[in-house]
Formats: C-alpha cells, structure tokens, sequence
C-alpha cells in the first residue's frame, strides 16, 4: 500500500452536456446537465476524481457549488488524505461536498490497490463486493406510444430485463404508452414506472389502479417529497396494487428511516450525488439490515458519478434489483474514459483501483464552460 500523501490542491472545472434527445418527466423536461468535475491531487502526484451535478430544481448552480468547494476544499489543503477523509463536514446535501466525498475515496482506495466498492465495504463493515455485474435497467422517455414501443423493442435486444418509463403527465396518454411497452416487452421483461412526484394522493391512487393492467412491477415517487412524504406514501401504498418506492422522497438515512418506519415503501432508491457518498453507504446498510430492497440510481451523471454508483450498487447485497445506471448512453459526450457499459443488460464492475476511471481532457474542453480553478497552499 502507498501512502496518498498530505493534499496539494484541490480544483474544479465546470461543464455543460446535452443530452441526445429531450426526457419528458413528471417534473418537467430534462435538455441537458450542468456540473463540475473535481480533481483533488497530494504531494506525492496521486490525484481523485469526482463530480457534483444537482438536477434542476434542486438550487443549486454552478456558483453556489463553486463557493462552496472553495471552503470545503480550503480546509482540506494541507491535510494528510486519510485524515481529510475523517473529518468531512456532516452535511451530504450540499451539492459539491460528494464530489470531494468522491475524488477523496477514488484517492484512497487507489493508494490501497482496491476497486472503490471493496474499500467503501471495508470502511462500512459491510460484506465485500460480489464478484458479479450489476442488473440494470433502461430508461424509456419517448412520448408517443409508437416511439416507446421501438425503444422498448431495441432495449429487450440488448439483453436488457427491466424498463422503467417516465409516467405523471396525463393518466390516459401514459395509458396508452405504458400498453404499446407491455405489447413490445412481451409477458416476461419487467415494467417499472417513475412519477417524478407529480401526482397528488388521490391522482396517485387513481393512476396506479389503471396502470396496473399492463403489469407494472413498481412505481417510483407517485407523490411528491415533502416533511409528510412518509405518511402520504404509505397511504398510497395501502390502496395501490402495485409495489411503491420512494426516490426523491428518499435522500437521506434520516428520510429512509422515517419511509420505513411509516411502512410507506417496498423499496428505496438511492442517488449518491444527491445523498452524498457516506450517507448513501449508511442507507445500503440500513436498508439491508431491514431486508428493504435497494435501487442505485445516477442523476444522468457522466461516467465519474456512474463508476461511483456502480461501486455502491455493488455493496448492496443480493439479490440486486435492477439499478438505474444505464443513462450514460443518453448523454451527447462523457467526460471521463473507462466507465463499464451495459452487457446484456448488467454493467460488469470496475477491476481497477479506485473509480476505475480516468479524466478524458479532450472532452472536457468541447463541454467545458469555465477554466480550471482551484485552492492550493
């Protein structure tokens, strides 16, 4: 094992990457991501990757991340890695503090010689890493039924078992779309739905009775998050026939203690760049330790913040549902070289030290919107 050393610098760059085609939600449309990338180096040349890219809606721009990486990062500079590591601030939900979460633990777990899932394991006291890919999903976003129907098709080609399709807007147009998947997938692929939180209780309820006919295995986020999320949650879950996960609802350890506490989920989903890194590892293990299934899913992330969730959705135990990172592909570039791709419909798990990736310049400068910045000593 090599020591990482003491950090050096900590810098930044930000981004902006269109995606291929529009994503219709239920909270609206998604065009493209804004984010940054960080590189935190040491003394001795080692360097970690890491990425924050919050979702529309969530307030959190490029300047507000960019602030807040200069105090976090200012406090780090100078400090041993394992000791920066240690001494984090508490507080997951501020946007860039998962990116230095992120670059921190690539470093680390790089000067062990480990995959970033093994360390995270180790460090959590969780079971190693099974040594087998990761099920993943595809995400179907067209809004005509004709156009799902080819998408759908082309993704049970791809060995693909599981689709989720964004549901909210209009109960009978999703219908209609969710009739043209299910003719597409044939009886045994697995249908998820995604409401993004746009529907109120009783719009819930209303909808899930009329999409259950098309063999719907579970819908993420019917209602909207919010302080009384649980109870609205699990109120829906009584009178649906179909299995509820809480998503949006979801974001942090206290959120998911609450959700199943309220008896308001069959399952969770997890986003590690909305949660944070740690929080999200103490969210796998809450959630196996109650036998609650467990979704990693990316925020349409490049391939820094996919290896990342890769690494996590490794830990959760099996058997692993189906995870929601497979959205790269709906990205017009990446950022970074050596993010695993779908096989099959599994993503196989990175076997090199750390993340597994490496930062792709070339790239970087076409979507890049701004120089490096950065602190140092």
């Amino acid at each position: 094992m090599t020591p990482a050393g003491p950090i050096a610098n900590v810098r930044w760059r930000p981004w902006r990457i269109p995606l291929r085609d529009l994503l219709a939600t239920g909270a609206g449309d998604l065009t493209e991501r804004q984010g940054l990338v960080v590189r935190i180096e040491t003394a001795t040349g080692a360097a970690g990757l890491g990425e924050c890219a919050p979702l529309p809606g969530e307030g959190l721009g490029v300047p507000a991340l960019e602030r807040r990486l200069v105090e976090v990062g200012g406090a780090l500079v100078g400090r041993p890695s394992a000791e920066a590591w240690r001494s984090l601030p508490g507080d997951p939900v501020r946007g860039a503090d998962v990116a230095v979460e992120t670059a921190l633990t690539d470093l680390l777990s790089k000067a062990c010689g480990v995959p970033l899932g093994a360390w995270l394991a180790d460090k959590a006291g969780l079971a190693p890493p099974a040594p087998v890919p990761v099920p993943v999903n595809a995400l179907l976003g067209a809004a005509l039924p004709d156009d799902l129907a080819r998408d759908a098709e082309a993704a049970v080609a791809c060995g693909f078992r599981t689709v989720k399709v964004k549901v909210g807007r209009d109960v009978a147009a999703d219908t209609a779309r969710l009739r043209a998947v299910r003719a597409a997938l044939g009886p045994d692929a697995e249908l998820r739905i995604d409401a993004n939180g746009a529907w109120s209780e009783e719009e819930a309820v209303s909808a899930l009775a009329a999409h259950a006919a098309h063999g719907v295995a579970l819908c993420e986020q019917p209602v909207a998050a919010g302080p009384d999320a649980p109870e609205r949650l699990a109120r829906v879950r009584t009178a649906s026939p179909i299995p509820i996960a809480a998503d949006e609802a979801c974001a942090s350890l206290a959120d998911l203690r609450a959700l199943l506490d309220a008896g308001a989920v069959d399952a969770v989903v997890i986003k590690p760049l909305r949660t944070g890194l740690a929080e999200a590892v103490a969210m796998i293990g809450e959630a196996a330790a109650r036998d609650v299934p467990c979704i990693l899913t990316t925020t349409f992330d490049t391939g820094i913040g996919t290896a990342l969730a890769i690494h996590l959705a490794a830990i959760v135990p099996e058997p692993r549902p189906a995870c929601g990172l497979a959205t790269l592909p709906l990205l017009a570039g990446d950022i970074a070289r050596g993010c695993p791709t779908p096989v099959a419909g599994a993503l196989p798990l990175p076997a090199a030290p750390g993340l597994g990736v490496e930062l792709d310049e070339t790239t970087l400068d076409r979507f890049a919107t701004g120089p490096w910045e950065g602190v140092s000593p």
